[in-house]
């Protein structure tokens, strides 16, 4: 599992093989909502063809969503506890990085 693209504070988009998946954290004003979810095929595609942007519309959906109280869609995308702690020592793995370049 590789760290891929970051907006911080925001989202991270991550790689393993054929998979991807995105970490989102949507602030509520009361309390942050994270997500860890799997890319669908489209959206897969949609990353592949036009890039970050494609990720930036897509989690300004999520958010939207979540707005209107709607988790339907994150909630069907969930990733598992494997993929999650797979996803979280990447992340570990690339802040490592980042620190000893400073």
């Amino acid at each position: 599992m590789n760290l891929i693209e970051i907006e911080p504070h925001f989202w991270e988009l991550y790689h393993n093989g054929t998979e991807y998946y995105l970490s989102l954290a949507v602030d509520l004003s009361s309390v942050v909502s994270c997500w860890d979810i799997v890319l669908t095929q489209p959206e897969i595609i949609d990353y592949q063809t036009i890039g970050r942007d494609s990720i930036v519309i897509l989690a300004n959906q999520y958010v939207a969503q979540l707005y209107r109280g709607d988790a339907t869609r994150l909630e069907q995308q969930a990733a598992s506890d494997s993929q999650k702690l797979a996803m979280l020592t990447a992340f570990k793995t690339w802040q490592a990085q980042q620190d000893s370049s400073i």
